[in-house]
């Protein structure tokens, strides 16, 4: 008994390994990738942050608790970029941008094509997201209204096409977060406001617009099939206009 309990587990254990890199294969590099960026980057940030003892606290004698300047001892001279606040800068626009429309995600290293297209087929816009990522049609061009662009997350590995997992981290992104588009060679700034995980109509009742009403703001909406290796539900990234 026990040992058929043993090796209908192994059994169980090798067939999902195969599943899992039939489904998520070709994005699960990606995440590891960026999963080791971000912890080396949070260790760098806690080497070189500035340590207490830089920080300038009155005594209770000079001011009250609620008077307490925090304020690092720092010459301006010296750290300028640590103390002056300084306007969003455009992103420099990549060559890629000189031969079509590009969405840059500089979080995760991604450069895709925008592919602009008027039909509303899905068997065509399936063979358009082989190209890059698609902006829906009936969407308003980027920065011009609603604006709504969607790409794969995960896709089988037999699967032709660069991009079969550009969006598989877009669940990563954090509110703040920047997103670049290059329309027309024109470079625009986006930034990340709020993030949804739905299932989309009609096997749930919300769609893209009812999560994220339309407004007068100028609105980016990043969207993927959620969880990777799934179409069951949707990932949906909010983004406004900043510059």
């Amino acid at each position: 008994m026990v040992a058929n309990i043993k090796l209908f587990l192994k059994i169980f254990i090798v067939f999902f390994a195969i599943v899992f890199f039939i489904l998520n294969g070709t994005a699960f590099p990606s995440w590891v990738s960026y999963k080791t960026h971000q912890l080396t980057k949070a260790f760098q940030e806690e080497l070189f942050r500035f340590p207490i003892f830089l920080t300038k606290i009155p005594s209770s004698k000079e001011t009250s608790s609620e008077e307490i300047n925090t304020s690092p001892i720092i010459n301006n001279d010296i750290f300028p970029i640590l103390t002056e606040k300084s306007e969003i800068a455009l992103p420099a626009i990549p060559v890629e941008a000189n031969e079509t429309n590009i969405l840059e995600i500089p979080q995760f290293n991604i450069k895709a094509p925008i592919r602009k297209f008027t039909s509303s087929n899905l068997d065509l816009i399936y063979e358009e997201l082989k190209k890059g990522v698609v902006l829906y049609p009936g969407s308003s061009i980027p920065g011009q209204g609603y604006s709504v662009i969607i790409g794969h997350s995960s896709q089988y590995p037999w699967e032709s096409g660069k991009y079969r997992t550009v969006f598989a981290l877009l669940n990563e992104l954090r509110i703040g977060d920047k997103i670049y588009v290059f329309w027309e060679q024109k470079p625009l700034v986006f930034e990340v406001k709020d993030k949804q995980i739905f299932i989309p109509w009609p096997q749930g009742s919300e769609t893209t617009e009812t999560i994220f009403p339309p407004s007068n703001e100028p609105t980016l909406i990043l969207q993927s099939c959620w969880p990777v290796g799934a179409a069951s539900k949707r990932v949906a990234v909010k983004t406004v206009l900043v510059r």
